[in-house]
């Protein structure tokens, strides 16, 4: 199962990859385009990551608590 957020960024980080590939093919005439783009898709991927993990925690830590209260 995964959140509108989750689909989102991966949308967004699937159409910066293909922008990124392409322009690639001519790396000297885009190198700055190239920097953003990978500076954009390092930040993406890791809000995706931290998104992840924190919704893992809150899992974890739904289900952990009941035990403790009966």
């Amino acid at each position: 199962m995964s959140s509108e957020y989750e689909q989102n960024v991966g949308k967004l980080l699937a159409e910066k990859r293909a922008e990124l590939e392409n322009l690639l093919k001519k790396p000297k005439e885009n190198a700055s385009k190239i920097n953003q783009l990978t500076l954009e898709i390092d930040a993406l991927e890791s809000m995706y990551e931290n998104y992840n993990l924190g919704l893992n925690v809150f899992r974890r830590a739904q289900g952990g608590r009941a035990g403790l209260r009966e």
